[in-house]
């Protein structure tokens, strides 16, 4: 029993050697090197360059929000002048109305003397 765990071991290390030197010709770093292994204030240092590469993400949040609230300002405008122009009409309409019914009733009123 304790051959066979010996000689698992033994593949199980072959495979992970193969599979190292495999990735080695490829140019990926070795599993178990010490090389490619930071720690976390290796990172973060503060001579890093400022982002250049663009807006960061809430700028581009910002900016997006901008867009929509302009949008909503327009169609709210467009809105209310339409409901003006509504009003507008509406005030024209009735205004004709009453002056008809004034002049219908003139009628009226001259016919009866």
């Amino acid at each position: 029993m304790a051959a066979r765990s010996v000689w698992a071991v033994r593949r199980l290390l072959q495979r992970l050697l193969a599979s190292s030197a495999a990735s080695e010709g490829r140019g990926w770093p070795h599993p178990f090197s010490t090389a490619t292994q930071r720690t976390a204030g290796e990172d973060c240092s503060s001579e890093d360059p400022p982002d250049e590469l663009g807006p960061s993400l809430a700028e581009r949040a910002l900016k997006l929000k901008a867009v929509k609230l302009e949008k909503e300002v327009q169609d709210l405008t467009m809105r209310y002048q339409r409901a003006v122009a509504d009003g507008e009409n509406i005030r024209r309409r009735t205004q004709r109305c009453v002056e008809d019914a004034k002049i219908f009733g003139e009628r009226f009123i001259c016919d009866k003397n």
